[in-house]
């Protein structure tokens, strides 16, 4: 502690510059100051197979992140979304597993265990009884592609 002339206690910055730089070294450890490498829109990080830059994997967020969202967002987003099927990352899994299908009700979009009777493949591989092959248009996903999002939904199309 120093005094200053008249006695009293005089203060200085030196404590308080020392747990300054502390923060400072522990935010950046943590990537408070990073680039944002490996983590998602909402500064999450990335789950395995979810990089758009990785392999598709068959699990939901990899089929969001390599499939629905660069692929058929486009189309199916936002109020205007064909028969309310929207397939951005907040509402595509509540949209899709176990919900009929609004031009074949007797088919769920996505049946758990049954990609056969899954109108989502059958939209994907282009042998629907109603409606076109998705993506509208094309290009159409590869047999690799449909494979993978069949195995997912082999798998029980877990979230």
């Amino acid at each position: 502690m120093r005094f200053n002339a008249k006695g009293h206690t005089k203060r200085t910055a030196l404590p308080w510059l020392g747990a300054t730089l502390a923060a400072v070294a522990l935010l950046a450890a943590c990537g408070g100051g990073g680039s944002g490498e490996g983590l998602d829109a909402n500064g999450r990080p990335l789950s395995e197979g979810e990089d758009p830059s990785g392999p598709l994997l068959p699990n939901f967020r990899s089929i969001q992140s390599h499939v629905f969202t660069p692929r058929c967002t486009g189309c199916h987003a936002g109020a205007t979304a064909p028969r309310g099927l929207r397939l951005d990352a907040t509402n595509s899994y509540a949209l899709l597993v176990g919900v009929s299908a609004g031009q074949v009700p007797a088919l769920k979009r996505v049946a758990p265990g049954d990609p056969d009777n899954s109108y989502l493949i059958q939209k994907l591989e282009g042998h629907a009884g109603v409606g076109a092959r998705m993506p509208l248009g094309g290009p159409y996903l590869d047999a690799a592609s449909v494979n993978t999002i069949r195995q997912w939904i082999k798998n029980g199309a877990v979230q």
